[in-house]
């Protein structure tokens, strides 16, 4: 009887923490205005992400890029405190071609509050630029 009340104990401990884990991934809110502090050739540019979840519990978001351009988040994946997507950037007098970078970020904790990340190209690994960013 002690071995099965054991092998219970058990059962039960593991079963608690699978859903003490999946009630924290299920209660975590990207929704809203983050501030995304970006560090290019040592200089700081703060752009503006926003981030939705549509009818289809689906997140959506957009970057607004300050005197450059607005863009559509794409390919959005989250998982767990890690949060990936892809940005289209349209080529200017600094660009002379258009580009698409990739954003990797993982927040902090639960709350979604504040996350570091880096930037490379898509399907590549060389560093374009790192981030801080917070939610507003």
């Amino acid at each position: 009887q002690k071995v099965e009340a054991m092998n219970t104990l058990k059962k039960l401990t593991i079963l608690c923490l699978v859903l003490i884990k999946t009630a924290g991934a299920s209660e975590m809110n990207l929704n809203g205005e983050y501030g995304l502090h970006l560090f290019f050739n040592e200089k700081e540019f703060v752009d503006v992400m926003t981030i939705d979840t549509n009818e289809q519990g689906e997140l959506t978001g957009e970057m607004f890029v300050p005197d450059d351009f607005d863009g559509k988040l794409l390919n959005i994946k989250h998982d767990g405190l890690k949060l990936t997507f892809d940005l289209f950037v349209p080529k200017n007098r600094a660009r002379p071609v258009d580009l698409i970078f990739h954003y990797k970020l993982q927040f902090h904790a639960q709350d979604a509050k504040e996350f570091i990340g880096f930037v490379t190209l898509k399907d590549e690994t060389d560093f374009v630029a790192s981030f801080v960013g917070f939610k507003r």
